[in-house]
């Protein structure tokens, strides 16, 4: 991948900067601005445009054929941004700036920038002389559990719209990923019954069934590294991590209330629910105890986000082969988790290759390389041609 010195078009910056100013706050706020802009392009090119909605409409799914329905390629990406609240920008983080060989700005890597290069090689294309399908999917809340792509995927399973296969640009360095881990995020809630400190034993100490619980979870996890591993990946184990833990209203009243949130991290050949079975166990036997001294006491285990993993296939080997052609390269498995795994799980053949350093995502200053555009660009073309 040739990506000396190089400068990406004028129309992927104008489209980025663009695509920056629409602040896109994933859950919070709408993308239906930025979807407005989306769709007055691809109209003019000639797609066919449907929208799937959130529940209060505030946001919705883009999805644009071009040649028709079924067969041909799907390019994929989410519209959404993490927040910047709480970050020390040194610049608007809602304003496209240039330094040099970089642009910055919220989402500039995670993952406008596979948008506007999409659009302007599009724009930039004779889509008549492509001779198969073109697909493009502008997705919403993939940052807070992969929520928008959903009702997408029921849409086209509904109308029979199948493309033959789909990249999702997420930040890969323009490499392509054959497979990533899958997420199950879930939170853990414990309700027992304040008394004084004074008198602590005659209530239920939700502060301390929680910490048992987060033992639990400590202790799985340790088992979870000495079990399965796969050393295509960089952390070469399922994870399981404790990342939120909330109780307790002051120094002298025992807890009647615990809130913790833990995230799973599985591999592709990992059954998440054999992992968590032991912990569903254990707060079983805790509840049960709690019950013996306050009946109204309770634990509840709620999922909040279930991802499936993204795992290679044969079915795939073309695409593979086509991006090769086209100049991408390939990558190493990966421990984020994309919407990848639901393509694939609805059966579109699916691989993960876009612009940008995942490193760079989230963070303060977010930054792209010019010449990640420039390649993302080159290797989008050259797949259309």
């Amino acid at each position: 991948m040739d990506s000396t010195n190089r400068e990406c078009s004028l129309a992927t910056l104008s489209w980025l900067a663009r695509l920056i100013a629409c602040e896109t706050v994933s859950g919070t706020a709408s993308n239906l601005k930025l979807l407005a802009l989306v769709d007055n392009a691809l109209r003019n090119l000639g797609f066919a445009l449907r929208y799937t909605y959130s529940d209060d409409r505030e946001r919705a799914n883009l999805f644009a054929s071009f040649g028709g329905e079924v067969g041909g390629i799907l390019l994929s990406g989410h519209t959404d941004v993490v927040p910047v609240s709480g970050q020390d920008w040194s610049r608007p983080p809602f304003e496209l700036s240039r330094e040099r060989d970089k642009v910055y700005g919220r989402g500039v890597c995670d993952m406008k920038g596979f948008l506007a290069c999409v659009l302007a090689v599009l724009e930039g294309t004779d889509l008549q002389s492509v001779g198969r399908p073109i697909h493009v999917a502008f997705t919403f809340d993939e940052e807070i559990g992969c929520i928008g792509v959903r009702s997408l995927l029921e849409d086209l399973s509904t109308f029979g719209i199948k493309p033959d296969a789909c990249i999702v640009g997420e930040p890969t360095g323009m490499r392509v990923v054959r497979a990533h881990k899958g997420r199950h995020a879930l939170r853990c809630t414990v309700q027992g019954r304040a008394e004084h400190s004074s008198l602590s034993g005659l209530g239920v100490n939700a502060a301390e069934v929680a910490c048992e619980l987060v033992a639990e979870i400590s202790a799985q996890a340790s088992a979870l590294a000495m079990s399965t591993t796969d050393e295509d990946f960089y952390v070469p184990f399922s994870t399981m991590a404790v990342c939120r833990v909330h109780s307790g209203t002051a120094t002298n009243v025992i807890p009647e209330k615990a809130e913790f949130d833990f995230d799973l991290r599985f591999l592709p050949s990992a059954k998440p629910e054999d992992i968590l079975t032991p912990l569903y166990l254990k707060a079983n036997e805790l509840e049960q105890r709690m019950r013996s001294k306050v009946d109204s006491s309770r634990i509840t285990l709620a999922r909040r986000t279930a991802v499936p993993a993204l795992l290679p296939r044969k079915n795939e080997d073309q695409l593979v082969e086509r991006l090769f052609r086209a100049g991408a390269e390939l990558g190493a498995h990966v421990a984020f988790t994309t919407e990848g795994g639901l393509y694939q799980s609805a059966g579109i053949p699916t691989v993960i290759c876009g612009p940008g350093d995942i490193a760079q995502a989230h963070t303060a200053d977010e930054f792209i390389a010019i010449e990640q555009l420039a390649v993302c660009e080159s290797v989008i073309q050259r797949l259309l041609q």
